[in-house]
């Protein structure tokens, strides 16, 4: 085997070895927190616990909240628990009561922060309106048809401005060109609920199907942090209805934590098993499999943690499931190639030939899996949700890990397969007459 191969195997090891080691450990700039580890990844309301918020839905006078209207509130209080990357929740309503409770993951011993922060603006009736002078609504949230945050430059300083792009709908468009006609020359303020946000002037008509909503006054971290709230808010929807919070209380993990513990051991050992087992069958590139599924672990639990996604049990059963998918896609490689092997073919011919075949195997599997694990985050609730998305990933990566970082690694051990075919659990003569 040749030098350059042997450095590039070292590097390719080191790599790994480093990319491991800040899936466990982060990194760290002095009290920042650049790239976070295991320990940051947040735990669901089945292992850690959570709070349970109720809130009671205001009738005004003359009104009359309905079950429609329950379940219109129930539906935006989803989309916005979503939209903070959280999906371990239960959301119930009384229709006697008029009332709405929320579950969310919270470490009851937490006490860098108040429970409220973790639901905060899932009160909010997030009603966007666009007015005159006098106070006359020309367009609300029903013309709105999406909202997106942006921190694209808005003037021609260049400079990145944190905002708020509204896209109207069909009907939404045409009362903002109507509006701006009205008014040019004129201001016309933008409100949430009763807030105002901000005061644009018209300079002439505007029949683009878009709006920005630019924020006040305050440093870039506070306005970034308050458009992205409000694009949260004004895209899931208004709530038909005010809410009040009427009680808090903490709910305790119960076996949630002696079932992580299970779990966590369950899937070390699997996953030494897994590698032992590959070792065994296929010898070198057994030891390459490994070193693909150690990686693979390690890219799934950095994403894991530096997206906020809450890890639950089910969502545990999908990283394991997914270590089976990965392993399954590095066995279908080396049969390929053992079989090319045994056919007398060159290294390099048999290499090419082998992950060729393979690959038709692997998407199709793969594939399979994905459209399942997406329909599961679509139409599951709950933890359903967090398995579908771990399981989703968990296949995105294992098919990236196995056809890039194995098919690398393995590449630069070829060489060896000319006179070391034993090596890649390829029989030799003297194997076969025993």
């Amino acid at each position: 085997m040749k030098t350059n191969n042997v450095i590039k195997i070292i590097i390719s090891v080191c790599i790994i070895a480093a990319i491991v080691y800040i899936a466990i450990f982060g990194i760290k700039i002095g009290d920042n927190v650049i790239i976070k580890g295991i320990k940051h990844v947040n735990t669901g309301l089945d292992i850690s616990g959570g709070v349970t918020i109720v809130y009671q839905a205001n009738e005004t006078e003359g009104t009359t909240i309905s079950v429609d209207d329950l379940k219109k509130a129930e539906t935006v209080i989803r989309k916005r628990l979503e939209a903070k990357n959280i999906f371990d929740y239960i959301v119930r309503t009384d229709e006697n009561t008029k009332q709405i409770s929320v579950d969310v993951p919270y470490k009851s011993d937490d006490l860098s922060r108040d429970p409220l922060e973790v639901v905060e603006g899932l009160d909010k009736t997030a009603q966007v309106t666009f007015r005159d002078n006098d106070g006359n609504i020309l367009l609300s949230g029903e013309d709105i048809k999406d909202a997106k945050y942006s921190d694209e430059a808005t003037d021609n300083t260049g400079l990145s401005s944190p905002h708020v792009i509204l896209e109207f709908n069909d009907n939404g468009s045409k009362k903002f060109a109507e509006a701006t006609e009205k008014l040019v020359g004129q201001t016309m303020p933008i409100y949430l609920d009763d807030d105002l946000l901000t005061t644009p002037v018209v300079n002439s008509k505007i029949e683009s199907n878009t709006a920005i909503i630019t924020m006040g006054q305050g440093s870039y971290s506070d306005k970034k942090i308050q458009a992205q709230e409000y694009a949260m808010l004004i895209s899931s929807g208004a709530l038909p209805f005010s809410l009040n919070v009427i009680s808090k209380e903490y709910i305790g993990p119960y076996i949630g934590q002696k079932a992580l513990d299970v779990s966590l051991k369950a899937g070390i050992v699997a996953l030494i098993l897994v590698c032992v087992i590959m070792i065994v069958i296929y010898r070198l590139p057994g030891i390459v499999s490994s070193l693909t599924l150690i990686t693979y672990v390690a890219i799934v639990l950095l994403i894991i943690s530096n997206t906020g996604i809450s890890i639950t049990l089910p969502g545990i059963a999908g990283l394991i499931l997914s270590i089976g998918m990965a392993v399954d896609a590095n066995v279908i490689i080396f049969e390929r190639l053992r079989e090319e092997l045994m056919q007398k073919s060159g290294a390099k011919k048999s290499f090419d030939k082998g992950f060729k075949n393979a690959m038709t195997a692997i998407i199709d599997g793969n594939v399979t899996t994905f459209i399942i694990a997406i329909l599961l985050y679509i139409f599951g609730i709950g933890t359903i949700k967090g398995f579908g998305i771990v399981l989703a990933l968990g296949v995105v990566i294992s098919v990236i890990t196995a056809v890039l970082i194995t098919k690398y690694i393995l590449k630069q051990f070829m060489p060896l397969a000319n006179k070391h075919k034993f090596l890649f659990a390829v029989k030799t003569k003297k194997e076969e007459v025993k």
